[in-house]
């Protein structure tokens, strides 16, 4: 998953006049936040390849630098359980391609590679290569103008297929949750959730999320074409087209049951199209709790089965109440990447395409 700056990203202020009370500021890209059984919390700095800790006087201090240039290497997603915690390195430069393992940090600073190789599990197996994406039923001329436009394109504007394609080889395992020695991924790329052994660093993979049609409007692609900066064909608007749905985040409740944030691809980027699921662990079976959500890139579920969204792209934090099905709004932020929860206080992490912050807000 590849997260583009908020195109159209808008702060709902119906929330009232209460506002999150800055902990720190200045970090770059903290697209991930956990809370500690102390007082800390630990936030990644994705764009500096930090992984980082936050206390309660807002000081920040690095408890792992990964190293490697932006491009060649990544630092994301954290967890802390039991003393420990989890975060996911990514190392792009290998002459064989990419290495992904989940590493587990003692307070002490010994790390652990606890997880086979990320990367090469979906070379293996690719959950989702049995799954079709992009225009499925266009009539023969806008399939041909659609290969054309696609066809014409110099080497580096490359984009991905946007005709009718299944699922790629590639993964980008972005964000992790912890629970009795198994660690859930939601790999953004390979459109999965995997669970990885902590004993034995086996990975297998819990679901495949599901991938819903929608109608590819006027505003979705006046929105495509403004980032992308090209003129895509006007016989697509229109059109059905079904969007990789892209997990965000993975948080597992006291019960067991998973919780998944989706993005819903580029389109998500453009539209409120993001969704959270349930998903069952035993059978992988995804049921849509709520969608209509701008951006979902983080959540949080509290011990009564609340559920705190971070809409990236709707500049806001949301509830979902337990048993409802939408989200209504908390507090407004800007391009608010992901939720932690310490008893009645919520963290957020703020401002990741500028000056990025982490926040708290009293419910």
């Amino acid at each position: 998953m590849t997260v583009a700056g908020p195109a159209h990203a808008a702060s709902d202020h119906s929330a009232g006049s209460q506002q999150p009370e800055v902990v720190a500021s200045g970090l770059a890209g903290p697209l991930s936040v956990d809370v500690g059984n102390a007082l800390d919390v630990y936030v990644t700095q994705n764009f500096a390849g930090l992984l980082s800790t936050v206390d309660q006087r807002g000081r920040v201090s690095t408890v792992h630098e990964l190293g490697l240039p932006p491009d060649a290497g990544e630092l994301t997603g954290v967890a802390y359980r039991g003393r420990f915690t989890y975060h996911i390195e990514t190392d792009y430069s290998g002459a064989q391609g990419p290495v992904s393992h989940i590493i587990r940090t003692s307070r002490t600073g010994e790390r652990t590679v606890v997880s086979d190789d990320l990367w090469a599990y979906e070379v293996a197996n690719n959950p989702d290569g049995d799954r079709t994406y992009g225009f499925t039923d266009l009539d023969a001329p806008c399939a041909a103008e659609l290969q054309a436009f696609q066809e014409g394109l110099p080497p580096e504007r490359e984009l991905p297929p946007l005709a009718e394609y299944s699922g790629i080889v590639e993964s980008h395992a972005y964000q992790l949750d912890v629970r009795r020695g198994t660690i859930y991924v939601a790999d953004a790329a390979a459109n999965a959730v995997l669970a990885v052994d902590e004993s034995t660093g086996d990975i297998t993979t819990v679901s495949v999320l599901p991938a819903t049609p929608i109608e590819f409007t006027a505003d979705v692609n006046d929105g495509l074409e403004g980032e992308l900066g090209l003129d895509l064909p006007d016989c697509l608007v229109g059109n059905e087209y079904t969007p990789e749905p892209v997990p965000t985040d993975v948080q597992a409740d006291v019960r067991g049951d998973l919780y998944v944030s989706t993005l819903e691809g580029a389109a998500g980027e453009m539209a409120p199209l993001s969704k959270v699921y349930r998903v069952n662990r035993s059978t992988g079976s995804a049921s849509t709790i709520a969608g209509g959500m701008f951006g979902a890139t983080g959540l949080a579920v509290d011990n009564s089965g609340d559920i705190f969204v971070a809409e990236l792209f709707g500049g806001k934090v949301s509830m979902i109440k337990r048993g409802g099905s939408r989200a209504e709004t908390v507090f407004a932020a800007d391009s608010p990447a992901d939720v932690a929860l310490r008893g009645r206080t919520i963290f957020a992490t703020t401002g990741v395409f500028g000056d990025g912050a982490l926040v708290k807000y009293r419910r």
